[in-house]
């Protein structure tokens, strides 16, 4: 009896480090989200990472819920990666959000240790099985669909990753 309680207690150790080591689901993207936010916490940080070889696109509009705040909307594009951001000052505090990052060239963007080039199996260890499947792309999303992350992959190879988020 002694036994067997010690052999359960030890399986059900070693299956919670299992689970706290591979994030699932829309555990997974709010991560990535947290990770993608740590290396660029604003736009300066993106351009540092960029350079000169970026292209940019900027423009402003009002918000749809409040017509006296200004949304800052900014485009980056450099082979191998585009990030979009929304930005706004709210109660004189700066807000910022990556709305897009879509990539397509290792080196520049991991989620979750995956980066382009990483094999199909990896992306299931690390995320779990996809919320969808739409032809080659692995499709992960959070509970309300506004945030979700697709891999493309081909012949078992990630070759291209998109974290999307819709703001309302």
């Amino acid at each position: 009896m002694i036994k067997k309680a010690i052999l359960t207690a030890l399986c059900l150790s070693l299956s919670v480090m299992c689970i706290s080591e591979t994030a699932h689901g829309f555990e997974a993207i709010y991560e990535c989200n947290e990770q993608l936010l740590q290396k660029f916490p604003n736009v300066e940080a993106i351009k540092k990472q960029f350079g000169d070889g970026a292209k940019w696109q900027e423009s402003t509009m009002p918000s749809i819920h409040d017509a006296n705040l200004e949304l800052q909307l900014k485009n980056m594009e450099h082979p191998g990666i585009e990030i979009r951001t929304l930005g706004y000052i709210l109660e004189g505090e700066d807000r910022f959000f990556i709305t897009l990052a879509d990539v397509n060239k290792a080196g520049f963007v991991e989620f979750l240790g995956i980066d382009v080039g990483s094999v199909r199996e990896d992306v299931v260890k690390k995320f779990g099985e996809p919320q969808q499947i739409d032809g080659n792309e692995l499709i992960y999303h959070d509970e309300d669909e506004f945030t979700f992350i697709k891999f493309v992959v081909e012949n078992g190879i990630v070759t291209e990753m998109r974290l999307n988020n819709y703001l309302d």
